[in-house]
This record gives structure tokens, C-alpha cells and sequence, in this order.
């Protein structure tokens, strides 16, 4: 941001203090969210053991879609019982969440598994898995996410403050989150309540946690003067934690028999609460920044015409102190002017003078 003398009075103060409010709410809403999936999960396979299997197979698969279902919307209910005028935004997250979840299902997923057959690369071994992830699926998936923040909510009056992109792009991951659920619960993938549970949990955790960073890299580029390359290096950021979100399911799902069901739901949690402490920490860092400036724009903007003016004799008579020449003496004064009442007793006692020197005159002669 140019600091100059110029751009400076360009900018308005109240508008920085803006875009640097904080949004309580969400940060609020997001740490009970991630303690809720992990205490359920935890509490799943501690208390739940065998309790799905008693149910009917339709009513097992309803559960399985809700808690797919769940995370998203549980987030926005959070969010929206703590927001104080900010229903707008609640309901501009609503939207978000479900138009990822549609669109996925309508564009991604149909290009992974009928176009490039993605499900043909998980029986090479767990490296062809970690580098399709890296090369085809992490790249495809975020860029729907990128897509519908920058073409959906960037433009828009709504995007207003620099926490509102890790709000968006949170709504945007876990409506990505909940359709994968969605899917792998109608394809029967998931063997028990309780893995559905901890799988869905999981993967909104991490697909949260990539669309809050992917968010934040979009408002810091609009709100900030940012590198060229900076929204490519973000975006390629993000697909490397994605793989590493995958990378650390492959290991827990290997190291299955030797670990309890909720190890990676723990760890994905650890990791998710790593990633948002970062993100709060910047978006603070940030802020502070703004603040800063919009109090430096604000002084250099102060009036001065409330200053007394110095006068123009006494800086003349100073500066001809300092070169050591004399100044002029002051003018005459000009002479009074004066009334016509004292025009005429003039006149008159001029003529009485006159008058009395004929007679004397006379008189002598």
C-alpha cells in the first residue's frame, strides 16, 4: 500500500478500520465445531460399539448422511446464534455451502471417476494414491473451491472485512466435505456408523481447514498489494496440505489394527487446530496492520487551518533580523480627515482675522 502524500489523502481512515474488524463469531463457532467432531468421535467408539448394526439398513444409511451432513450445518447454526448482525453473511454462507456441495457432485466427481478413473490408481500401491492425490484430486477439488470464492463471493459488497475469506472458503470446504460423505455413504464405503462418523468428521476438519487458507489468500490479494505469484503460491500451498490430510489417512487407516478407531480424527483435529491458530494469528497480524495505517492516514490528514496564523509584518520584520538590514521607517501618518461643521468655523475665523487687520490698518493710516 503506497504511503504517500498523495494516496494518502485518498484513503479513508473509517474504511481500514473496517475491513480490520474481527468477526468473533466465527472463530467461536469454528473451535466448538472441531471439539464437537472430536468428543462425538471419541465417544462413538468408546459408548456406540455395536449400536448401528441393531438399526435397518435404511435407517443406518440416513444416519451415515447425516453425519455427513451434519459438520456444515451445525457450523453455520453456531455461527449464526452467536452473530450479532451478521445474518447476511450467515445466509451468503448457507448458500456457499451448498452451491460447492452441488457443484462437486455435478463437475469434479464425475471427471474422477468417469474421465480420469481415479479409482483404477488406489490398487498401485500407497505412492500412486499420494501422488494422484497431489497431481489430480487436491488440484481438481480446490480448484472448485478457488472458483466459486473468486467468481462467487470476491466480487460481491458481501466480502467486506479480511476474515470474511476464511468464512467463505470454511462454508465452500465443508459443503465439499459433506458431498464426499454423501457419496461414499450411497456407494457403501463406509462399513459401520461409527467409521462413517469418524471418516465424515475427518474430512470436514480437513477440507475446513483448506478452504479457511484458500480464503485467506484470496482476501489478502484484495485487500493487500500482494505478488503477482501470490495467489499460484497460496493455491499450490493448499494442495500440499491436502495431500498431507490424505497422506495421514492412508497411515491411519494402515496402522488400524494397532491404534484405536478415533486416532485419525484425533490427529486430523490436531493438525485442523494447528492450521486455524495460524490463520488467527495472521488475520491478526493484519488487522494490527490496517489499524496502524488507518491512525498514520488519520494524522496526516488532520487539519491544520486551526492553527493561529502568523502576521505577515512580524515574519518580514523577522527575516530582516536574520540578514541584518535595516528596515524603512514607518510611514506618516495620514492626516485626519475632518467635517464640514470645522471646514466652515475655519473659513469663518480666517475672514474675522482678515476683517480685523483692514479695520486696524484704516485706523493707523
Amino acid at each position: 500500500m503506497s504511503t504517500d502524500a498523495l494516496s494518502l489523502d485518498a484513503i479513508q481512515p473509517q474504511q481500514l478500520r473496517a475491513v480490520a474488524r474481527n468477526r468473533r463469531s466465527f472463530w467461536l463457532a469454528t473451535f466448538l465445531l472441531g471439539l464437537l467432531l472430536a468428543a462425538g468421535g471419541v465417544a462413538a467408539v468408546t459408548y456406540g460399539q455395536g449400536m448401528g448394526e441393531t438399526l435397518p439398513a435404511g435407517v443406518r444409511m440416513a444416519l451415515r448422511l447425516g453425519a455427513a451432513l451434519a459438520p456444515g450445518l451445525i457450523w453455520l447454526g453456531i455461527f449464526a446464534l452467536f452473530a450479532r448482525g451478521d445474518h447476511a453473511l450467515v445466509r451468503a454462507g448457507l448458500l456457499v455451502w451448498l452451491v460447492t456441495a452441488v457443484f462437486y457432485l455435478v463437475t469434479v466427481q464425475p471427471l474422477l471417476t468417469r474421465v480420469i478413473q481415479i479409482d483404477n490408481w488406489l490398487f498401485m500401491g500407497w505412492w500412486a494414491s499420494i501422488l494422484a492425490d497431489f497431481f489430480i484430486v487436491a488440484p481438481l477439488e480446490l480448484l472448485l473451491l478457488y472458483l466459486i470464492l473468486r467468481f462467487g463471493v470476491y466480487p460481491t459488497p458481501i466480502f467486506q472485512r479480511m476474515v470474511d475469506g476464511p468464512i467463505f472458503g470454511m462454508a465452500a470446504g465443508l459443503g465439499l466435505a459433506a458431498m464426499l460423505g454423501a457419496i461414499a455413504t450411497w456407494r457403501g464405503e463406509v462399513l459401520s456408523w461409527q467409521q462413517g462418523l469418524l471418516t465424515t468428521g475427518a474430512w470436514a476438519l480437513s477440507y475446513a481447514t483448506l478452504g479457511a487458507w484458500l480464503g485467506f489468500f484470496l482476501a489478502r490479494s484484495r485487500f493487500t498489494q500482494t505478488h503477482p505469484l501470490y495467489l499460484a503460491g497460496g493455491f499450490l500451498l493448499t494442495v500440499f496440505f491436502h495431500t498431507l490430510f490424505f497422506a495421514l489417512e492412508l497411515g491411519f487407516r494402515a496402522l488400524s489394527p494397532f491404534v484405536p478407531l478415533y486416532s485419525h480424527l484425533i490427529a486430523t483435529s490436531s493438525l485442523a487446530f494447528l492450521g486455524f491458530l495460524i490463520l488467527y494469528w495472521r488475520i491478526r497480524k493484519h488487522n494490527n496492520a490496517f489499524l496502524a495505517m488507518a491512525d498514520r492516514i488519520e494524522a496526516e490528514q488532520a487539519p491544520h487551518a486551526d492553527a493561529e496564523p502568523r502576521p505577515l509584518l512580524a515574519d518580514v520584520l523577522r527575516m530582516a533580523e536574520l540578514h541584518g538590514t535595516e528596515t524603512a521607517p514607518p510611514p506618516r501618518p495620514m492626516p485626519e480627515e475632518r467635517t464640514s461643521a470645522e471646514l466652515e468655523e475655519d473659513e469663518l475665523a480666517s475672514l474675522k482675522r482678515s476683517w480685523e487687520a483692514l479695520i486696524a490698518e484704516q485706523e493707523n493710516s
